[in-house]
């Protein structure tokens, strides 16, 4: 059979009248490339339309059951199933509805992901840029199977089982930041008597520097006091290729932890990770792409596109990571980036080094505080790893489940 067989929709949608001066903070949501991701779907710089745009694309609108699939650009071929949260959404030029008939859903989906190193050698032909096209999405071999829903099921519960980790993850990630926002924002960190310290009477001083009252004993600090960045290299010349193949670490990502990429392309050199250490992405930092290395990257290597930033002598690796995660740093990042090009905006490192921030002249604060939030950031370490382990068994199994290698008895 082929796909048109077994769809009753096959086509891309449109950019709103305007372009991006038409996005609205709410409204109907507008699927771009960047929301798709392969497996999942990703909110991040999910666009919003008026209820006049969505009139005029309401020939592309995302229903239940709807297959999203990136069709252009460096994205091309990744997959995902709609977004219930979002629905009626429409989608723009970039990304193809594919819906469904007579099958599952989320075997459709799992099928163009066991098909897309097929889609890949496709979507050259004919033209400059990478495309897929209606014509030739229509045409792709599909082999149907007498348990697709068991298959289905199976993958569906090693995703659910990932995208319920990530919900932890968040819950965690964003105990942490209340935290550190209460104890070194609002400076309402535990005082002697583990009340308050501000909004107990603690003493406030005007810094000059910082242009605010900070607390008694307090001062200015800048980033490069407490952390600086590794700018050691590997040169894939003098390495095994395999490193580089298997264990490159991908600039850009889908929000969470950077993925492994077998077969990533291979740059003349790349950042050894340090164990300790936290990775900033330098591009596009109104995205926040912050990481704490788990053990199974630790000791490999990512792109030049990351800053390691790794602990002065005196100070938690904790108490770093929650400051590289503060809001005041990501605004920090955007106020500094550039762009040559005028497309993808990056950070200089060496511009990192004089942010600044009111810091304690006691580190007791800063210990406790580090104290406090590691078992936290264990806890998202383990998550991470357990979804690296989790998506390496998926894709362990989707080739042997759509070739037939491997059956499933039962949903």
């Amino acid at each position: 059979m082929k796909i048109k067989d077994v769809t009753t929709k096959i086509g891309s949608g449109a950019t709103p009248t305007g372009g991006e001066s038409a996005y609205k903070k709410s409204g109907i949501a507008l699927i771009r490339s960047q929301n798709v991701l392969d497996f999942t779907f990703s909110e991040h710089g999910l666009a919003f339309i008026d209820e006049t745009q969505a009139k005029k694309l309401e020939g592309v609108t995302v229903k239940k059951g709807d297959i999203l699939l990136n069709i252009t650009g460096d994205s091309i071929a990744r997959c995902c199933m709609a977004p219930e949260k979002f629905l009626p959404a429409r989608v723009n030029q970039h990304v193809a509805i594919i819906r469904p008939k007579e099958i599952s859903p989320e075997y459709l989906m799992y099928y163009l992901q066991y098909m897309k190193p097929y889609l890949m050698k496709i979507c050259g032909i004919g033209g400059t840029r990478n495309a897929l096209t209606k014509e030739s999405i229509e045409k792709i071999p599909f082999f149907k199977q007498e348990n697709e829903k068991g298959i289905a099921a199976l993958l569906s519960d090693i995703d659910a089982k990932i995208d319920n980790n990530n919900a932890i993850a968040a819950e965690l990630e964003g105990m942490a930041k209340d935290l550190y926002d209460y104890w070194f924002v609002q400076f309402d960190f535990p005082d002697e008597n583990g009340k308050p310290y501000k909004s107990s009477g603690g003493k406030m001083v005007w810094n000059e520097e910082l242009k605010r009252e900070i607390p008694e004993g307090w001062k200015k600090s800048l980033l490069n006091n407490i952390a600086q960045i590794v700018t050691d290299t590997v040169s894939p010349a003098a390495s095994p290729k395999r490193i580089f193949e298997h264990y490159s670490i991908p600039a850009f990502d889908n929000g969470k932890y950077p993925s492994f990429e077998c077969g990533s392309k291979i740059e003349s050199n790349k950042y050894k990770v340090p164990k300790a250490s936290i990775l900033v992405s330098k591009l596009n930092p109104q995205f926040k792409r912050v990481w704490k290395p788990l053990e199974l990257t630790a000791n490999c290597i990512c792109s030049t596109e990351f800053m390691p930033f790794i602990a002065k002598p005196g100070y938690p690796l904790e108490f770093i990571y929650m400051l590289l995660n503060s809001t005041a740093f990501q605004r920090y990042l955007i106020l500094c980036s550039s762009s040559s090009t005028g497309s993808r905006k990056r950070m200089q490192p060496d511009l990192c080094d004089s942010f600044s921030f009111a810091c304690p002249e006691k580190h007791e604060v800063i210990d406790n505080f580090s104290r406090v939030i590691a078992p936290m950031i264990a806890a998202i370490s383990s998550i991470a790893e357990e979804n690296v382990e989790l998506a390496s068994l998926r894709d362990f199994l989707l080739p042997m489940l759509m070739n037939g290698q491997v059956k499933v008895k039962g949903a």
